[in-house]
């Protein structure tokens, strides 16, 4: 049988893995439900990804990818035009800038920043949101399926994943997500819907407090 101290240090790692401020390497939000009464892409979920790195750049700064891997019809089809996510409540969502590692698929016309700025359909108030074509960007530079982008995210004190593991503030609406974004052109192509991810997947940290977790009960069978 193991000892009080085993499960105690188990329980206090598996917490300072997930606590703000521990550097967890990953977090990925995948897209998975549709939330505003619209049409679902067509494709298996998640449709799309958003992928949080604190293991690249200093301690000021985490990157984000953003990809669509589950968007049908190529460049004439489904497309992303809004994308939002939160930020630490008790930050400055403000003072964050942004940086282009990659996005040669697609420019965003614009990134607004703000606290509880931005609506995803009356379904909570989201910190950030990316601005994809159109407009006013031309219709070939649209976040369409299998296309990536990539950013470094930079505040004015250190950050982590965690410090984008919040859900938005209720807006009223069907509930409160991690993530949401507008995809467009679905269903007979003239229809949309707003998905969002209501539970992030686990990344490095999470994966690893869950494997401490099973190791212990596997010791104590």
């Amino acid at each position: 049988m193991l000892s009080r101290t085993f499960w105690l240090f188990a329980l206090a790692a598996a917490v300072g893995l997930s606590a703000p401020g521990a550097r967890a390497a990953t977090m990925t939000l995948g897209l998975d439900v549709e939330f505003s009464g619209g049409v679902a892409p067509s494709g298996p979920t998640p449709w799309v990804t958003a992928e949080f790195d604190d293991s690249v750049g200093g301690p000021n700064t985490v990157r984000l990818t953003m990809s669509t891997p589950n968007l049908t019809g190529g460049i004439t089809g489904e497309d992303i035009d809004q994308w939002y996510f939160n930020f630490d409540p008790s930050l400055d969502p403000t003072l964050l800038s942004f940086s282009v590692v990659s996005n040669s698929d697609s420019v965003p016309n614009s990134i607004l920043t703000g606290v509880n700025a931005f609506m995803a359909d009356g379904d909570g108030n989201f910190d950030i949101t990316f601005n994809f074509p159109p407009p006013p960007g031309t219709d070939s530079a649209r976040f369409t399926g299998g296309e990536t982008v990539i950013y470094d995210i930079t505040y004015v004190a250190p950050i982590d994943v965690n410090s984008f593991r919040f859900v938005s503030e209720e807006g009223g609406g069907n509930g409160s997500y991690y993530s949401a974004a507008h995809a467009q052109r679905t269903g007979t192509g003239l229809d949309s819907g707003w998905i969002g991810a209501p539970v992030p997947e686990p990344g490095t940290a999470g994966l690893l407090g869950l494997g401490l977790i099973a190791l212990a009960s596997r010791r104590r069978r």
